[in-house]
């Protein structure tokens, strides 16, 4: 499915449950809790929690409510997209932005 496709079932979604006027700000803050939660299975994949790793489950949650924000607002995030990417292409030549790794590498290689 598309973006699109996707911001319409959730659309479809939340307004056959009566959930399309939750207030973008609490949307905003599931947003941010969901986020969190991918950061704590990111803390799992690591080792510094218990119990199993369970990150596609969480990110699809973070995408869904993005989708759901982006809706609320009147935000096409398949026509953000391609204009952010074609604005990043731009911003960072891939020369450029290879050396800036490099560099990165070479000042944290001892960490």
């Amino acid at each position: 499915m598309s973006l699109r496709a996707w911001q319409a079932w959730v659309a479809a979604f939340d307004e056959a449950r009566d959930w399309a006027d939750v207030r973008p700000e609490h949307v905003a803050l599931h947003l941010v809790e969901e986020l969190g939660e991918v950061a704590r299975e990111l803390l799992r994949r690591e080792g510094y929690k218990e119990g199993p790793v369970q990150m596609e489950g969480e990110m699809a949650d973070l995408l869904l409510l993005l989708f759901k924000l982006a809706n609320q607002l009147g935000v096409d995030l398949e026509a953000a997209l391609k204009a952010k990417a074609a604005e990043l292409e731009d911003r960072f030549p891939v020369e450029e932005a290879r050396d800036a790794v490099r560099r990165y590498r070479a000042r944290h290689a001892d960490r």
